[in-house]
């Protein structure tokens, strides 16, 4: 019965996914999205040849007036991850947790919630190099464990019966992932850049209590039907409380999806992560499913609406979710002009 809720709201996002319902006018400054994926240059040349007005300069490099781009060029846009395009990404996941653990304190499964907030901006740094900032804010409600030992007996605290549920809501550890990318050639798209995060959690029981950072990489494929690609970001700690484990963390982004048409997708992008400081029985947490996208017209503004319903074949065996629910918006924003000028002249 747990999934009936998850499977039933996913359905109703899902059936906002048909062709016909996309079928409205989306459009953009001409100079917010990447119409044909340009090579960068190209496309920041495009861009300024001609500033008098908005919808120049991009159709055809030569600035001179061209339509401004629709629903087709603004989704070949959106599928980029790394275009000119500024989102307000928000995403909501649902996961209910099962586990050892759980089955030791009597206790049922539990539900864990992140809504995540990302805007997505991007700045041309040179003519050639691009560089996109996502800075990961989590807001997380999730069961914690407290131990009711009288103080001064740490050891009681592994005895199940010492061992209470509580439940902690607040912000989480803030990631801050930074893409560079020179004048790719699509559809195939690349970028690397650093990967920090940050010891923010509002309570110790939210965040590993350190500071890591490392190496992130992606790699896409954006053709006129299939989009598939992913994102790899690894953490190791550098600073932070020394009473708290080291940290050695991986996250990868899979996604596949098939366009249906120019604003409407179907497939996937879940997340695999592993805990490489845990044992073989606790380290990976790896999620199947599908799901849907579309983008429509809220107001002024093109919203990109999408669900996805995950199961895990792959948890920890302590405490790892069993089923996922995802909701994402990310409304489009313009650009701001001096974003998409190169910042330095080399």
């Amino acid at each position: 019965m747990r999934i009936v809720y998850p499977i039933a709201l996913f359905s109703l996002l899902l059936v906002t996914a048909v062709p016909g319902r996309a079928a409205i006018n989306l459009q953009l400054s001409a100079a917010d999205v990447d119409p044909g994926f340009l090579s960068q240059k190209n496309q920041w040349l495009a861009m300024n040849e001609d500033q008098a007005g908005a919808g120049t300069g991009m159709g055809n490099g030569k600035g001179t007036g061209v339509s401004q781009p629709g629903a087709k060029e603004l989704g070949d846009a959106l599928a980029n991850p790394l275009s000119y395009l500024w989102l307000f990404f928000m995403q909501n996941d649902t996961q209910w947790f099962k586990g050892d653990l759980l089955d030791e304190l009597g206790e049922d499964d539990k539900v864990v919630n992140t809504t995540v907030l990302q805007p997505v901006m991007s700045m041309q740094l040179t003519e050639d190099w691009k560089m996109i900032l996502r800075p990961v804010l989590p807001i997380v409600s999730a069961p914690t464990l407290e131990c009711n030992a009288e103080p001064g007996f740490p050891g009681d605290c592994l005895v199940p019966d010492n061992l209470d549920i509580d439940r902690k809501t607040g912000i989480g550890d803030m990631v801050l992932w930074t893409a560079f990318s020179n004048a790719y050639k699509p559809p195939n798209i690349f970028g690397f850049g650093p990967t920090i995060m940050l010891d923010t959690a509002s309570d110790d029981k939210l965040g590993t209590g350190k500071w890591s950072a490392g190496p992130m990489a992606l790699a896409f494929h954006v053709g006129e039907k299939w989009i598939y690609g992913a994102v790899v970001q690894q953490w190791w700690s550098f600073a932070g409380d020394d009473d708290r484990e080291d940290v050695s963390l991986m996250d990868l982004q899979y996604v596949l999806r098939y366009r249906v048409s120019p604003t409407t997708n179907i497939g996937f992008g879940p997340n695999i992560r592993a805990n490489w400081k845990a044992d073989k029985e606790n380290r990976w947490t790896v999620p199947v499913g599908i799901g849907g996208d579309v983008l429509v017209k809220a107001g002024p503004l093109p919203v990109k609406l999408g669900a996805e319903l995950y199961y895990y074949v792959e948890k920890p065996d302590d405490f790892g979710p069993e089923w996922q629910l995802r909701i994402m918006v990310s409304p489009v924003l313009p650009a701001p002009a001096w974003s998409r000028k190169p910042l330095f002249d080399f």
